[in-house]
């Protein structure tokens, strides 16, 4: 039976041309621990690590390549961007009453961390819903910010629905709050991007973006186990590190480095994880997104007895339910175990996305397509779904 892949939300698979032989290649060939030596491996090692940097730093147009930092995965550098600037004042003497903004379609690495945060430093968290489609409205989020506002967050795209929000709207918006402000008082906007990199163009000074986090597994079809963070220069400052440990820099000091990336990049960095991350960066995408996303969401909306949910997004991802008929979870099942066919269902880590989607009950069957994905194995999956509903009718 032919396995059909339809997990990319997840996790990318196959992965991007080059990127098993080149983490190979590092590991049989090199080995070495960047920043731990001055001789040739380490220093070929160290060289991967810089040139990743500089690559990303211009596939979103960062500053400078010392904004982004590398991180075990794009929880982790939510995490050191939100612990790490919401830390800088975290005396509750100072904190208390300061006000953070998230929307409902946040993923629980982000909603999960604010909410520690605001708890540890007695801050307000707001939550701003959405609209039935799984659309977040800038206005919605514009309305709440208040003169104690310190933290928006708006995720780039739904791993959910494939909407791609409104950020950069809202970027502008802030901007024109944080020009009336004193720089203490500014508004970060953190961005999780972790559905979009790889898949749609990313302009961090376009979005009005301080903050954003992406890995390397999912729309750039790298490895695991690596992500980045990129940090506005006006934040070098303000982050303290969540984490403390060698960094290859002053090793008689007590404290972690003043300068960024060394002061959030704390102990051995997974460079094979890089050079895989840099080959997958080779790949020249020529899908057309837009086609893909259209076929699917009109496969899925000719199938009677089958909701999809929310509206057609930017991204070929689609959830869908059966009512009562069927739940997602034994959907998924029969969908493996008879068609080999891998789609996820659940929460998909999106706690308050469902409250807006009236998904609540078993939350959705996910169909999400990447790189490689054809239209033949969507026709497959609508073929499967048909038969599906039709056998339980």
């Amino acid at each position: 039976m032919r396995r059909i892949y339809l997990d990319h939300a997840s996790t990318s698979w196959p992965k991007a041309p080059g990127v098993i032989d080149a983490m190979t290649k590092f590991m049989r060939d090199e080995g070495a621990s960047a920043s731990r030596g001055n001789y040739a491996s380490a220093r070929r090692a160290a060289a991967i690590r810089e040139r990743v940097r500089h690559r990303i730093a211009g596939c979103i147009s960062a500053a400078s390549p010392e904004c982004i930092s590398f991180h075990s995965g794009c929880t982790a550098a939510l995490n050191a961007a939100i612990h790490g600037l919401l830390m800088a004042n975290a005396s509750p003497s100072i904190t208390a009453g300061q006000h953070i903004i998230a929307s409902a379609v946040e993923h629980n690495s982000v909603l999960r961390p604010l909410a520690a945060a605001a708890a540890y430093a007695d801050m307000n968290l707001e939550i701003i819903g959405c609209e039935s489609s799984g659309r977040v409205q800038a206005d919605s989020i514009a309305n709440a910010i208040t003169d104690r506002t310190r933290l928006i967050a708006l995720t780039d795209t739904s791993n959910v629905t494939g909407i791609r929000q409104p950020v950069a709207e809202l970027g502008q918006i802030i901007a024109a709050c944080n020009a009336t402000r004193a720089t203490e008082d500014h508004i970060v906007l953190l961005c999780d991007a972790a559905q979009s990199f790889g898949y749609l163009p990313i302009d961090v000074n376009a979005m009005g973006v301080h903050a954003l986090a992406a890995p390397a597994h999912k729309g750039c079809g790298g490895p695991l186990g690596i992500a980045m963070l990129y940090l506005h220069r006006s934040l070098h400052d303000r982050i303290e590190p969540l984490m403390q440990g060698g960094s290859g820099h002053d090793g008689l000091a007590d404290a972690m480095p003043t300068s960024l990336p060394a002061r959030l990049e704390p102990g051995t960095m997974n460079i094979a994880a890089l050079a895989g991350w840099d080959a997958a960066l080779d790949r020249t995408s020529t899908e057309d997104l837009v086609g893909l996303t259209h076929h699917l969401h009109n496969t899925l909306n000719s199938i009677d007895g089958l909701r999809v949910v929310g509206e057609r997004g930017d991204l070929p991802i689609a959830s869908v339910e059966f009512g009562d008929a069927l739940t997602c979870s034994e959907a998924a099942a029969i969908l493996d175990t008879e068609f080999g066919i891998e789609v996820r269902s659940g929460y998909h880590c999106v706690s308050r996305l469902h409250n807006f989607l009236g998904t609540c009950q078993s939350g959705t069957l996910r169909i999400s397509c990447g790189h490689g994905t054809t239209r033949d194995e969507i026709d497959s999956v609508g073929v499967a779904l048909a038969e599906i509903i039709e056998s339980i009718a």
